[in-house]
């Protein structure tokens, strides 16, 4: 499981490596929510170089050169190169220390993965499946999209297929950070059941959780720490002042430090998290918080993502292009019997009776289930 950060990115530093269109959703994500964003790529799509042009972003038209991730708050590679993402984060993280860094689809080198995003410019709502079916979080993405009368990142910067400005929405960044084996410290007098919320969520993402009083604290019980929560922001002001390169939530002053945990729905690897621009929104997300809670928990996602998870492994082998792989599980997450029918995955009728890989999942017909996935993956291996 990874663990849901909104980060603070306003005036940040943040570098992007690629000038794709991966590169460019990066860069969206980033301007609206504040980040001072750097480009390093010899090509750029028309968005990222329209950005640049009119003084949104900095654009180095170059290759990676050693030296360039000096500096940075967050750093994304987002190449068509294996050596060149490689070498991205072996400086950034390892060489410079730089606690947020994402090397596309290559989870062994991420401190974080980027989560699907919608919003209105004022409620945020962020998917994961922890990297088990970016499908089934596609498919969400679409389904809030629809109901909020909302965007996404793959709309955000163009209208009627031209390039226009991409500000500041004043909105977090949210991401899912991969924290097995991290440091992360929680700092506090007593466990309040906000404390005890992230305490049970860094034990769920198998961090190496480390609990103190403010008594009892020395500057030594940060050295390598990935993460550190506090209650008060006077715990960690020496630490602060010293330039630490730790990631730090306050929980006394949610905008005062690099991020702050959301409200979550959570069932299994499915996690659901909300956020408002500010205060004049926080009815209407905790009217949507309940909705969707309604919506989300107990109901099989957990269950159907998992599946999904463990056969993965056998459609990357089946599949020797991302867009085959992306095809099949379309193909497979929109398959019914009754070819009339389509899949709704019950988030417009959570009554659906459809007989699909979905239902079959969340009724414990996983046998069922296996069996479809297995002739759909052996009609492959025969074409």
């Amino acid at each position: 499981m990874f663990y849901p950060a909104y980060i603070n990115l306003q005036n940040r530093k943040c570098l992007v490596i690629g000038g794709g269109t991966v590169a460019e959703r990066k860069v969206v994500s980033m301007l609206i929510s504040g980040g001072d964003v750097t480009v390093v790529s010899p090509d750029a799509t028309e968005l990222v170089a329209f950005l640049a042009e009119i003084g949104s972003i900095r654009w180095h038209k170059r290759d990676l050169i050693q030296g360039d991730t000096n500096g940075y708050f967050l750093v994304c590679a987002a190449t068509d190169f294996i050596t060149i993402n490689s070498a991205v984060f072996t400086e950034a993280h390892e060489t410079n220390n730089i606690r947020l860094v994402n090397v596309v689809d290559v989870i062994p080198q991420c401190t974080f993965a980027a989560a699907s995003v919608v919003t209105d410019g004022e409620v945020m709502l962020s998917i994961s499946t922890s990297g088990k079916s970016p499908a089934t979080s596609r498919r969400i993405r679409e389904h809030f999209e629809e109901m909020l009368n909302a965007s996404s990142l793959y709309t955000l910067g163009y209208e009627n297929g031209k390039p226009v400005s991409v500000g500041d929405l004043g909105l977090p960044y949210p991401v899912y950070l991969l924290l097995n084996n991290r440091k992360c410290v929680v700092l506090c007098d007593h466990k309040t059941p906000e404390i005890q919320r992230r305490i049970t969520l860094l034990r769920l993402c198998d961090a190496n959780v480390i609990c103190l009083s403010p008594d009892e604290v020395k500057s030594q019980d940060f050295e390598n720490a990935f993460l550190v929560i506090s209650t008060e922001k006077t715990y960690l002001e020496n630490c602060l002042e010293n330039d630490s390169q730790f990631i730090y939530e306050l929980l006394d002053d949610q905008n005062a430090g690099t991020h702050f945990t959301p409200n979550l729905i959570i069932d299994d690897d499915l996690i659901v998290s909300i956020s408002a621009k500010n205060g004049n929104q926080i009815c209407q997300t905790e009217d949507l918080f309940v909705k969707l809670k309604h919506l989300f928990e107990n109901n099989g996602f957990g269950a159907y993502i998992n599946l999904l998870g463990t056969r993965r492994s056998e459609v990357l082998e089946a599949f020797p292009t991302s867009k085959m792989r992306a095809d099949f599980f379309e193909t497979l997450i929109g398959h019914v019997a009754d070819t009339s029918k389509t899949c709704c995955l019950s988030l417009t009728d959570q009554n659906c009776t459809a007989e699909c890989l979905f239902n079959w999942v969340r009724h414990g017909k996983i046998d069922q289930a296996n069996t479809l996935i297995t002739n759909l993956l052996n009609e492959q291996r025969a074409y």
